[in-house]
């Protein structure tokens, strides 16, 4: 089925589209479930009289109903299909200043890979020694963008989210997928530092890597981060289910750290919160990277930072 319906189609289904919501009663009002003999597990998107963006948890009969019309209600109302909400210039929140290294929902990882960006090209003006060199943001195939807050003594302990996104063919930016990450560290090193990464996935085969289910990220990296500013440069290899490739990890730290280590981290995609963003059970990382799915209206400030970051190389 296509993506948008006919007029031919959505006649048909307009009574399923329009559907009033039914009167729901708590659980301790049934003594058993209605029509089904155990709890469905099928989750489905619901008419936007409903009022909800997640996938709810439908019993059978009414998951095989819906089934028809989620493409096109992935266009509608789902999470992706929502404008966003959070405001990159509202200085006055302490989100603007600093990213949260755990991000509940992909909204605010937008966000928060939308205000790395920000800082990033503030940081890349003001001292253009420290900026990604030209040459490897141009030929990027894709960029992935994760805060990592990292604590330890001799042995240090990481663990954050972001996203990662493709560059395809023609310039344009792939919807954005969701990871998260957890490591450790070992070296002459000591504190506790908040960090926003860009890695840059210099290949196709990177992409692919990240495209996966999780994979392992070995690398050798220098940190040093005083007071509210920081800068770290290293390169890692990462070998996972999507395959293997090497990239560069640049990064802005805040907190107090000084030292050298080796780096250790697994980096996983969040499949439960693709799904609730897509709306759509079945989404693969592969999907929503090297797929055609169009850009999400969600992630509308995410694009425009990229915007702004290789409008300037262009420049």
């Amino acid at each position: 089925m296509a993506r948008t319906l006919t007029e031919a189609n959505f006649g048909n289904l307009r009574e399923l589209l329009e559907a009033e919501p039914p009167k729901w009663l708590a659980d301790s009002a049934a003594a058993s479930c209605i029509l089904c003999g155990e709890c469905s597990k099928g989750r489905s998107l619901l008419p936007s009289k409903f009022r909800v963006s997640d996938p709810q948890r439908v019993c059978d009969v009414c998951f095989v109903r819906l089934e028809s019309v989620q493409p096109y209600l992935m266009n509608e109302v789902s999470n992706a299909a929502q404008l966003p909400t959070h405001d990159l210039t509202d200085l006055s929140t302490l989100r603007s200043w600093v990213n949260f290294p755990w991000g509940q929902t992909m909204e605010y990882e937008i966000y928060k890979a939308a205000n790395t960006i920000k800082a990033y090209n503030r940081v890349g003006y003001l001292k253009p020694e420290k900026s990604i060199p030209d040459v490897i943001l141009r030929h990027a195939k894709g960029l992935a963008i994760i805060t990592v807050v990292k604590v330890g003594v001799m042995v240090t302990y990481n663990i954050g989210t972001g996203l990662v996104v493709a560059r395809r063919e023609d310039g344009s930016w792939s919807p954005p997928s969701a990871i998260s990450t957890c490591g450790a560290g070992w070296g002459a090193q000591a504190g506790g530092e908040l960090t926003d990464f860009i890695i840059v996935l210099r290949t196709t085969e990177a992409v692919k890597t990240f495209s996966g289910n999780v994979h392992l990220s070995l690398g050798a990296g220098l940190s040093a981060a005083v007071g509210i500013a920081g800068r770290a440069l290293e390169a890692d290899v990462r070998a996972g289910d999507g395959g293997y490739a090497a990239c560069y990890t640049y990064s802005c730290s805040k907190g107090a750290f000084v030292g050298c280590s080796l780096e250790g981290s697994i980096v996983i995609t969040r499949t439960q919160e693709n799904s609730r963003f897509y709306g759509s059970q079945s989404i693969t990382s592969t999907d929503i990277l090297l797929g055609s799915l169009p850009r999400p209206p969600a992630a509308a400030i995410l694009y425009r930072s990229l915007a702004d970051l290789y409008g300037k190389l262009d420049g």
